[in-house]
């Protein structure tokens, strides 16, 4: 206990800062903004995949005039991802500045940072590019934003431009010399707009600067120079397997020493998980390989069952060997909010958090199913995910969702669902016999 007592110490100061940094809780905020859109498309097309598509159903009732909804739904949601978490990202980072009172410019909107963050993106983004045609054929066009850079796929081109537009932003709005003064008769919102006027313009002349001279240099575009030194990388480490695996475990540690372990590291994996489920949904669609294994519904079907630290099968040990009536109490309350990934009320309640016993199984199990589901979908003995299923959908049946209704991914979720219970049993009749009990 003493060893778990020290590291916390160590560890809790450490993760706090990161939890709390600004940049990050920015990002990860600005994310979590877009999760309804996500499931939103996700739901059309797994319906359309289901139901509007489905020979099967077709036998009975043709439905296929109705497969375009999933393209319209889908321009309006993951078609436009990377603008709306370019505003928000800017939006959230001007309000930290704001209501934690490090500039008193009365004029600093955190309304027009994110609109200002929009406009930066945009500036980098080419308006001349390299297009497939219909016949296979290639052809340059102009004057176009590709959805390519709107998308998921732009997500880190979005981040680029509200942080660093953000943080210039702010510097010159700190330099009373920089701000147009309106008479009092002026309405407030055209006051705030010329108060700002000067900043943003700037910032926008420095980003319009670097555009182009990079363009007369070397030729590259801002998109291409982000994909070679920042998304490729990160990218490629994040739905690696051995990636993955060091996420998730990073991430259940943090929880069981009482730390939101997946918000912690969302502004880390948040952009490639969600580039590479859209990946998957556009190939599901167009029916195509699929290209991906890990995405966040992979991670969460398979290794958060029940939550962080997979809590339900935890709970159901605890029903089956538990002699403790505190934690059968514990159990039957936190049961409920389980079934749909809610982990807090066990976490903090039996207590996982800073529990000697409870803490390694937790921290270790997660990853445990996550290889086995991983070699299983390499192998072909399960399909990959293609919907983002909502993270409250219950363990197994958001299996089954997420991998478009393949019901070998929901057995084997089941599966594990079981393994788990046996690897929690060791550790619980561990916990009575700590209290004197006997196990029978």
């Amino acid at each position: 206990m003493k060893f778990i007592d020290k590291l916390s110490e160590k560890l809790l100061p450490v993760a706090a800062k990161i939890n709390n940094q600004r940049h990050l809780s920015a990002i990860r905020d600005g994310f979590i903004i877009t999760m309804p859109l996500i499931m939103a498309a996700s739901f059309f097309i797994l319906l359309n995949a289901v139901v509007f598509s489905n020979a099967w159903v077709q036998q009975f009732v043709d439905l296929s005039f109705l497969a375009g909804l999933a393209g319209i739904v889908n321009n309006g949601t993951m078609g436009i991802l990377a603008i709306l978490v370019c505003y928000n990202i800017g939006f959230n980072l001007a309000t930290w500045y704001a209501s934690s009172g490090k500039i008193e410019n009365k004029g600093f909107s955190p309304t027009h940072a994110g609109g200002l963050s929009v406009a930066l993106m945009f500036i980098m983004i080419p308006l001349n590019s390299t297009v497939t045609l219909a016949d296979g054929a290639t052809a340059e066009v102009s004057g176009v934003y590709l959805q390519s850079l709107t998308s998921s796929s732009g997500l880190f081109l979005a981040m680029l431009a509200a942080l660093v537009g953000t943080e210039l932003f702010v510097l010159f709005s700190k330099v009373e010399k920089l701000r147009i003064k309106m008479p009092e008769s002026v309405p407030p919102a055209v006051g705030t707009s010329f108060n700002s006027l000067i900043p943003e313009v700037l910032v926008i002349i420095i980003f319009a600067i670097a555009v182009f001279v990079l363009d007369k240099t070397t030729g590259l575009t801002v998109p291409e120079v982000v994909d070679v030194i920042i998304q490729t990388p990160l990218k490629g480490f994040v739905l690696s397997a051995p990636g993955m695996l060091f996420i998730q475990f990073i991430s259940d540690t943090l929880w069981v020493f009482g730390m939101h372990g997946s918000s912690i590291l969302s502004p880390i994996k948040s952009a490639p998980m969600l580039a590479a489920i859209q990946e998957n949904m556009s190939a599901f669609e167009a029916g195509t390989a699929i290209p991906n294994i890990v995405t966040e519904p992979f991670v969460g079907s398979f290794g958060l069952l029940g939550g962080g630290g997979c809590i339900l099968p935890l709970i159901i040990a605890i029903f089956i060997v538990s002699k403790r009536k505190e934690q059968k109490d514990v159990a039957r309350l936190g049961l409920a909010p389980s079934c749909f990934n809610i982990a807090e009320p066990i976490m903090f309640g039996l207590p996982v958090v800073m529990n000697p016993i409870f803490m390694i199984p937790c921290a270790l199990i997660p990853s445990i199913n996550l290889i086995i589901a991983y070699f299983a979908t390499s192998v072909g003995l399960i399909g990959k995910t293609v919907a983002a299923a909502p993270w409250i959908t219950p363990p197994v049946f958001q299996a089954w969702i997420a991998t478009g209704g393949n019901l070998p991914a929901a057995i084997l979720a089941l599966l594990l669902f079981i393994m788990d219970i046996l690897l929690f049993i060791p550790f619980i009749m561990a916990s009575n016999k700590a209290k004197g009990l006997e196990i029978a």
